[in-house]
Parts: C-alpha cells; sequence; structure tokens
C-alpha cells in the first residue's frame, strides 16, 4: 500500500504560505514526462508510429511547469492585494529565484562546458548570454549547451515580470475585496490577450522558420500558460479570503478523475488527433496555435486536483498519488534530473557507441534500449505509486 505523509485536510488554506503536497508530484509527472521525450528523441522512439506520436509530444510536460510557477509566485501577490496587506518585498523575492535557478544552473554548465568538456561556448558574448540566461534573445544562441535552459531562461523573464504587473494591479484599486478580486481576473484575461497577440503576430508576419523558432521560446509566448497558473491562484485565494464556492465542484471526490480524464483527452487529441508530425521542426505554423492550447490544457487540467480540495489518502486514489512520499521525492529532486538528463543521455549514447536518432521504416529495433534505460526506471515508479 502507498503511503502518503500526514497533510492538511484542505489544500485551499488561507496564508501566502500554505502548503500544496500534490504540486511536488506534478513535479514528479512533468519531469518524467520531458526525460521521456528527450531520450525518445535521442533513441529514435518518437518515430512516425503510434508510441511514438505521443512520445514525441511528451514536451508538453514543460507547460505543467509554468502553471505551476504562475500559480506559487502569484499566490501570495493576491492575498496581499485582497487582504490590502504590503505586497512581499522586491529584494527577497528575488533572491530565492536567484538561489532557486542560478547556482544549480551554473554548477551544471561549468561541469559539463569546462569540466567534462562535453559541450563548447565559444566566446565571451555566448558565455554571459548563456550564464545569465538571456540566450533566447539571441537567434544563433537560443538553443544553449544544455538545450532544456530555454525554459529557465522564460521563466526568470516571468519571475522579472510578475512584482511589476503585481504593482501595476494595485493603482487604483478597489476598496472592497471583490472589486479587486474583479481586477485581477481583468489582469489575467488581459495576460491572455497579450500572448495570443503575440502568437498572431509570430505567426502572421513571414518570419523564416529559425527566427519563429527563436520567439516561441520568450515569454509572451508562454505568458498564457502562466496566467492560467495565476488564474488558480486568484481563484484560490478568493475562496480562502472571500468564502466563494470552489467552483465547478473542484473539490469533490470525483473532480481529480473528471479532470485527470479530460487531461488525458487533451494529450491524445495534440498527439494523434490533430495531425502533427512527429517532430516539433516540421509541425507547420497554423497547426501551433492547436500544440499550444492543448499542452495549456493538458496541464492546467493535470494541476486542479493539487490546487482544489482536499488532499488525503481517504478522498482520490490521484490526489493520494500527487502527495506519495516516492512521487513526492521525485519532485524535489526534479530540478537537478532536468538539469543533467540530456548531458546523461548523450554519455550513455557515446559509451554504448550507440548512433543517434536510429530507426528504420518507422521500426525501432535498439532506439527503446536507449529511451526506457532512461526513462523505464521513473515512469515505473511512477506507475507502480499510482496503482498500489
Amino acid at each position: 500500500m502507498a503511503t502518503t505523509r500526514p497533510e492538511p485536510a484542505t489544500a485551499s488554506l488561507v496564508g501566502t504560505g500554505p502548503r500544496y503536497p500534490g504540486l511536488d508530484g506534478l513535479r514528479a509527472i512533468a519531469t518524467v514526462t520531458v526525460l521521456l521525450t528527450h531520450a525518445a528523441f535521442a533513441g529514435g522512439a518518437n518515430a512516425n508510429s503510434i508510441f511514438g506520436i505521443f512520445l514525441s509530444r511528451m514536451d508538453g510536460g514543460v507547460a505543467i511547469f509554468f502553471v505551476l510557477s504562475g500559480f506559487l509566485l502569484y499566490r501570495p501577490f493576491v492575498v496581499s492585494a485582497l487582504r490590502t496587506t504590503p505586497r512581499p518585498s522586491a529584494a527577497p523575492y528575488f533572491w530565492r529565484r536567484l538561489l532557486r535557478i542560478y547556482p544549480a544552473y551554473w554548477l551544471a554548465m561549468t561541469v559539463i562546458v569546462f569540466v567534462v568538456g562535453a559541450k563548447s561556448i565559444p566566446d565571451v558574448e555566448s558565455f554571459l548570454l548563456y550564464y545569465s540566461l538571456t540566450h533566447i534573445y539571441s537567434q544563433s544562441h537560443a538553443f544553449g549547451p544544455l538545450v532544456q535552459s530555454w525554459t529557465l531562461a522564460t521563466e526568470v523573464a516571468f519571475y522579472m515580470l510578475l512584482p511589476v504587473w503585481a504593482f501595476a494591479l494595485s493603482f487604483g484599486a478597489p476598496a472592497d475585496r471583490f472589486g479587486r478580486l474583479r481586477r485581477e481576473l481583468i489582469g489575467i484575461v488581459v495576460l491572455v490577450a497579450v500572448s495570443t497577440a503575440w502568437k498572431a503576430f509570430v505567426l502572421g508576419s513571414g518570419f523564416a522558420d529559425g527566427r519563429v523558432g527563436q520567439l516561441k521560446l520568450s515569454l509572451p509566448w508562454w505568458l498564457d500558460v502562466f496566467a492560467l497558473g495565476m488564474l488558480c491562484a486568484v481563484v484560490s485565494v478568493a475562496i480562502a479570503e472571500l468564502g466563494i464556492r470552489t467552483p465547478l465542484g473542484l473539490d469533490r471526490k470525483w473532480a481529480p478523475a473528471v479532470t485527470w480524464t479530460l487531461a488525458a483527452g487533451a494529450f491524445w487529441f495534440v498527439a494523434a488527433g490533430i495531425g502533427l508530425p512527429h517532430t516539433t521542426p516540421e509541425i507547420p505554423l497554423h497547426l501551433l496555435w492547436g500544440q499550444h492550447y492543448l499542452y495549456a490544457l493538458t496541464a492546467v487540467l493535470l494541476v486542479l486536483p493539487a490546487v482544489f480540495g482536499p488532499v488525503s489518502s481517504s478522498v482520490s486514489r490521484i490526489r493520494r498519488f500527487l502527495a506519495n512520499r516516492a512521487v513526492v521525492y521525485v519532485g524535489l529532486v526534479s530540478y537537478g534530473i532536468y538539469l543533467w538528463h540530456e548531458f546523461w543521455i548523450d554519455q550513455y549514447l557515446e559509451w554504448t557507441n550507440q548512433p543517434v536518432f536510429t530507426v528504420y521504416n518507422g521500426d525501432v529495433p535498439f532506439a527503446w534500449h536507449t529511451s526506457m534505460f532512461f526513462s523505464a526506471p521513473w515512469t515505473i515508479l511512477v506507475l507502480a505509486v499510482f496503482v498500489l
């Protein structure tokens, strides 16, 4: 029987820092999916086959990270807005964010590039861009020695935006709390509209594929996904502070099963239902809309059970799974897995002398060897904990 540590009766607690044990479980899922898609890509298992089309879409796990960031980081600002208390201080906020991202990233970069020599940085400009996580703003540097580091650069941009956004919303705020709640919701709509307009600009301006690929990495492209997490923060604080009813019955026992079933449907649709090629660079521009919004929908549907309603072993198997100690542990070490997994995949291919992207007529004779070597232990752990 899977075990869980004691948790509060509900995750929607009053205060700026309630415990949401299910969020670590979601980080575990996001990390496993990203690891799986990268291992499949390196081994050639993301071929245009029944399994490959699903493996190639597991990069959508990145959207889970963005929704979680929007929720967790914005919630203290919403609490202060509805309570009319001082906003979180900027200096400690930025210091915590810096410690969360940069030291571990710098360590991985230094070891991989300068100690092991597995990757290279050709000049001072590249060094400064990569180490500062501003490389996504240069088309020739968009993907660094750590390919997945573009997501960290996007996260850093969101970190910088958030206090400024909260400060802007505080100007002329209504005196009553429901008026401030309406302002927060309108703000979410504005962010989504800005992100939609940015995607329309990028996809409709006739840019070359390389330029489109770079602009897709920026915060405006992903701002609506962060905004979904911010919306969860606004609603959860409104439930706790204003006593409004949890919307859509999301606190009910059946809600997690429904939202995860819908998430599975959205993921199936993006993988097999809208005709996406199995490699991202081949996706036609008009289909990028569907890919993006289905990734966002899948992510937010997965996140909802961890945000709303009680998190305990007696409520639902999904909530019990998200709070399971083994899954939570994977979530706690997820950043390390995220930083290092591409390096170890490359090293494994080199040590075993296996060619990259080995696929024969859509079959994968030993591509699965690479993919499952890295992914199977984590996947088996996640599935085993869920069914126990």
